[in-house]
């Protein structure tokens, strides 16, 4: 009897645990080997504000305030942005969009759920990379050379918005992202100076793709877009997939792209023109539609493809197990998985 109500205290106190867990976000600093935890909220502003560059920080599911800004390089790193990305558990909540500064050079943001967008300072911001996250759109805020953004990516994000690189960005990379708007700039001057690799997105904007995109490599995406440019010379834009039927690539080079696709014969589950999580945007016919390298064009060719579900690279609980009762040795069986992956 007293072992079976032990028992029924440890159970009720690993699930108490396990609730106030969910109810209570945690993010988990990490610096110089050693671990410091923060609880509630605001955690990610106290792990944040206690950070220094090169630092670690953990969030876990739940909601989460964002710092004031973000202005040093340190790596911030959730449990996902699908509804279920973590298995049993739920998404990494940022309440409002970010807001980076001068000093976060080398900035890593992946695994979260942006409610909001990410713009940056009007001074220079380099090597920032966001992967596997929810943003309504992203804002450079470049108004010289000097202030420029380089160097930067975004890799395996839904992106429910545009993207403005005004006006001044060099080396950035767009690949394997999921977005509703077009790459754009209100001013007439260049918003993509140079050197950008555009590879194996699906732009899902009805109108125009690109405005002042200039002397970039534009490969292996897919295009629900009834225009490609307004004002772009320099490009190369090949193996590409097109829904339109005609399309004007401007001063650009061009090659063997894939026109006139009706958009019901693309992905095996998709319609509209805006980001759903319940879509399946493999393609039907993979073998038709053949990139650069060989492989198939958008989100699943390359040597590495997007990751379902948008699954961070710090391991995740996938499934977990607690038996009722001990066994034939007393022993209580705990079976809990964890599941990692290499990029």
């Amino acid at each position: 009897m007293k072992k079976s109500i032990l028992l029924t205290a440890i159970i009720c106190s690993f699930l108490a645990l396990q609730t106030a867990i969910a109810q209570n976000p945690v993010t988990t600093l990490q610096h110089n080997g050693t671990t410091q935890t923060f609880y509630g909220q605001n955690s990610f502003v106290d792990a944040y504000n206690a950070s220094i560059n090169g630092d670690m920080l953990y969030l876990s599911t739940g909601f989460f305030t964002s710092p004031p800004s973000i202005a040093k390089g340190v790596k911030i790193i959730g449990a996902g942005h699908f509804p279920d990305s973590a298995g049993v558990a739920k998404r990494t909540f940022i309440l409002t969009g970010l807001h980076i500064a001068q000093g976060a050079d080398s900035l890593l943001l992946e695994g979260l759920y942006i409610n909001g967008g990410i713009g940056y300072d009007d001074n220079s911001i380099n090597y920032v990379k966001v992967l596997r996250c929810w943003l309504n759109g992203a804002w450079f805020n470049s108004s010289s050379e000097t202030a420029s953004k380089n160097n930067c990516s975004y890799e395996e994000c839904f992106i429910n918005g545009g993207i403005d690189f005004s006006h001044y960005g060099n080396n950035l990379l767009l690949k394997h992202n999921i977005i509703s708007g077009g790459i754009f700039d209100n001013a007439s001057v260049v918003n993509i100076n140079g050197n950008a690799l555009i590879d194996g997105n699906i732009f899902l904007y009805y109108y125009r793709a690109f405005t002042y995109v200039n002397s970039s490599i534009i490969q292996n995406n897919i295009f629900i877009s009834i225009n490609l440019f307004n004002y772009g010379v320099g490009n190369s834009i090949n193996n590409n997939l097109f829904v339109q039927s005609s399309i004007y690539f401007g001063i650009n080079s061009y090659s063997n792209n894939y026109l006139g696709i009706p958009q019901a014969d693309i992905f095996v589950s998709q319609s509209g023109n805006e980001i759903d999580y319940t879509h399946d945007y493999h393609l039907q016919h993979p073998d038709l539609y053949i990139g650069t390298d060989g492989t198939q064009v958008g989100l699943y060719g390359g040597s590495i493809p997007f990751k379902d579900k948008g699954k961070p690279s710090n391991p995740q609980v996938i499934s977990k197990n607690i038996a009722t009762e001990t066994d034939a040795n007393g022993n209580l069986p705990i079976s809990i998985t964890v599941e990692a992956q290499d990029n």
